[in-house]
Formats: structure tokens, sequence, C-alpha cells
């Protein structure tokens, strides 16, 4: 008022609302000349519009649906378990095993650290891969191909363990949104009781949406509609798109805006019909928003403006779940360095073992025989590059362990040395034989 060109006196009078019907008479005592004037959460309708003139409206219309923050909990797996994929689980665990038996198998032969029974063999090839993720590795590495499998695959644990860290926190600490009861014909299904503000034209609006009435529950206050969410009974409120912002601004961690608004007027002036102070004040509302001062009053009075964005626009807070595309890439380096120091080695091992290896083919013993003689083999020890912290202390300095493989009862025993340079020694110290019968 204070934008019009002339000096208007008035004087409020608060006018009580008691029923559904309470706008409707404000403007009618309007038009009977009763009241001067009108303002306040007054809906521009096609009915008011027939006994009294509303200027252009001082705020938006619609009036939209608000209910409980629900958020949505995963039940189908621990929350642990939720950053990965099952697929990506598998495949992780997957490595981790073919790396333990590739370190063991590039450093059973000459290291202390990595021989023992069956169960020990078992246990580091287990352990070492996952001991990575929170120790550093105790058990010493000596050969250069064990070494750049390990270094390789420590860079592996350390993106791994990082993104499931930074997904599990994240999983922790934020949640998606349910989306329930998003359809009002649901809630009309269910028979659910809903509020709105005492007076508002909202409550015919419902009705001829299918509510019954005794399921419309009316409230004068902000409280009331906080009190009756919280405790149940109801399940949803509708009011216009101001005061559900002013609501929502109280309670901004406990509701949200659902569904589409439904469109109205807007609010506005009301005036008798033919009075020259519609034009003038509708001039003023037009003013006030061109300069932006609309907006300023509507922040001083809802300053919590963060919690009104319309939840039907605004994306869902997702944990998104890590699947093995990510790690690809990472995943074939790891397993190609490995697989290729594995290969490096083998060859190693069988040009280094030639001769054992000619004489045990061309031996008559069964397939499985040789199988069993190769395998003794390679749980031998290294003499060549064997390093332990306690030297000979199985085989003396010159005793080398030997494989007899018989071709038959028949014939006399056939002595196959180790390596190509490892010949029984003369000097009756006892040698060590691994005998083989065929089956």
């Amino acid at each position: 008022m204070k934008e019009l060109p002339y000096a208007v006196r008035f004087v409020y009078v608060p006018f009580a609302t008691t029923g559904s019907q309470s706008y409707d008479n404000l403007t009618f005592q309007v038009s009977q000349g009763v009241l001067n004037g009108a303002i306040g959460e007054i809906t521009t309708t096609a009915y008011r519009s027939q006994f009294v003139d509303f200027t252009v409206p001082f705020e938006g219309g619609g009036f939209t649906r608000t209910q409980n923050i629900q958020y949505e909990m995963h039940k189908d797996k621990p929350t642990f378990l939720e950053p990965f994929t099952t697929k990506l689980w598998l495949i992780v665990i997957a490595l981790f095993i073919f790396t333990g038996m590739g370190l063991w198998i590039l450093e059973h032969r000459v290291n202390e650290d990595f021989r023992g029974s069956r169960s020990e063999h078992v246990g580091l090839i287990f352990y070492i891969p996952f001991m990575l993720l929170v120790f550093s590795n105790r058990e010493r590495i000596v050969t250069n191909l064990a070494r750049l499998v390990l270094v390789v695959w420590v860079f592996v644990v350390l993106i791994l363990s990082s993104t499931y860290t930074a997904s599990l926190s994240a999983s922790l600490t934020t949640a998606k949104l349910r989306r329930e009861n998003m359809d009002i014909e649901m809630l009309i299904r269910n028979g659910d009781s809903v509020g709105c503000r005492e007076g508002s034209f909202i409550v015919e609006y419902l009705k001829n949406l299918g509510f019954d009435k005794s399921k419309i529950v009316t409230y004068n206050h902000s409280e009331g509609f906080d009190d009756a969410m919280s405790k149940g009974r109801i399940q949803a409120f509708f009011a216009t798109m101001p005061y559900t912002d002013f609501f929502l601004s109280k309670y901004c961690n406990k509701y949200m805006k659902v569904g589409s608004p439904y469109s109205t007027q807007g609010f506005a002036f009301v005036f008798p019909k033919g009075s020259p102070l519609v034009a003038d004040v509708s001039r003023a509302i037009i003013k006030l928003t061109d300069n932006n001062k609309k907006t300023e009053i509507k922040k001083r009075w809802i300053p919590n403006t963060a919690c009104n964005v319309d939840e039907p626009d605004a994306p869902d807070v997702k944990r998104e779940t890590i699947d093995l595309d990510r790690f690809k890439i990472l995943f074939a380096i790891t397993v190609g360095v490995t697989a290729t120091c594995l290969v490096v080695f083998l060859f190693s091992y069988l040009y280094q073992n030639r001769d054992f290896f000619q004489r045990i083919s061309s031996s008559g013993a069964s397939t499985w025989s040789k199988v069993r003689a190769m395998c003794k083999h390679f749980d031998q020890r290294d003499p060549k590059s064997f390093r332990s912290s306690r030297p000979n202390e199985e085989y003396g300095e010159n005793e080398s362990p030997n494989v007899h493989v018989y071709p038959d009862r028949h014939h006399r025993s056939m002595v196959v040395p180790v390596t190509s340079e490892e010949v029984p020694s003369g000097n009756g110290a006892a040698n060590q034989s691994i005998l083989i019968s065929p089956t």
C-alpha cells in the first residue's frame, strides 16, 4: 500500500477462520460492504470472482502435497558388501587367490619363508595378499619376478581399498529417498487421512478429487501439522505453495514436497466490484516485482529456501554400486603381469632342469609316477639360489636330493639327479632319494 501514488488510510481487522467456507465468507463480506477490502491467503477462484474483484496475484498460485521423509533401506545384503557388486566381489577374491598362488610358486623353491607343511602353504597363499590391505608384507621376497608381482598388487590393493572405503562412507552418510504414496489415488484407495488449513478452498478441492469428508483433517497452525504427521494421524497435508515453503523452513529435515503442484491463480487483494483500488494496487504489486522488493520480503519471512526444492524435479540421492567395468583395465594389468612372471619363471625352471625332465620323459614309468616325480622335484629347495637364515640345515654342503624312478620291477633302478650339475657324491655321505615305483 505504500507504493500507491496517493495516501490511503486503512485499519487491519483480523478475520477468524472457523470453517471450510471462511475465505468465501470473507470475500462475501467485502461484496456486501461490511469490509472495504481483504488481504491474506485468499486464492483467486471463479466462484469468488462473481462477487468481488481481485488484483493481480502478489504470490504465485498452486498448492502441493507434503509428506514425511522416508529413506530406503537395502535389505538384500549387508551394508559392508554394498559398495561392490556380487560379480566384482567374486573377481576380487579370485584375484587374491591367484596373486597368492603366483607369489608362492615364484618363491617356494628359493625362500625359507615360503616353505613348510601343506597347510602352511595354503595359509601363505591366502595370507600374503590379504595382509597387504592392513599391514606391510612381513615375509621376505627374494626373487625379482615376485617383487614385480608384489609391486603391481600393492598398487591394485591401494586403489581397491580406497575406493571401497569412500563408497562405504558415502553409503553410511547418505540415503536414497523412498518414494511411497506418491500417487494421490493411492492415498484415496488406502483410506488415508490427509490435512489442510482450516478455511482453505483446498478442502472442497480434495472432496472433488474423491477424498471422504471424514478423512480430511484441518489445522490452524504449522505445529498442528507437525504433530499429526509425526504421530501418523495424517499421511500427508495439502497447502498453498507459500505456506508449504514457510512450513518446510521450520521442519526442513522431517518433511518434503511430493508430487506435482496443483495449479491455482495465486493470492491477491480483494476489493468490491468496480473499486478503483484494484488497478492501482495491481500496478503497485507489479512495481514491487520489477524492483525485486517482493523477493526480498519473501526471503525475510521464509529464510530457509534450500528445503523448498520441489522433490519431483530433484534427483534421488543414490548409492551407486561399483561394478566390474570400473576396474577392468586395472585387473587386466595385474593378471597380465602375474601371468607373464609365471611364464618367465616356468621357462627358466624348465631350462635349468632340462636334463632332469628329459630323463623323466624317457623313463618307462607311468604318467602318474612322472607327475609325482616332477612335483617332488619342484617341492625341493633350489640348491643354487636358495636363501635361508639357516643354511644347509636339511642337507649338507655337498648333499642334494635325488629322484629314483623305477621303470618296472624287473629292471634295475635308474638314478636321475635333480639337476644336471648334481652328481651323487662318492664320499659316503647319505643321499636323500625320492623313490617312485610304477603303478
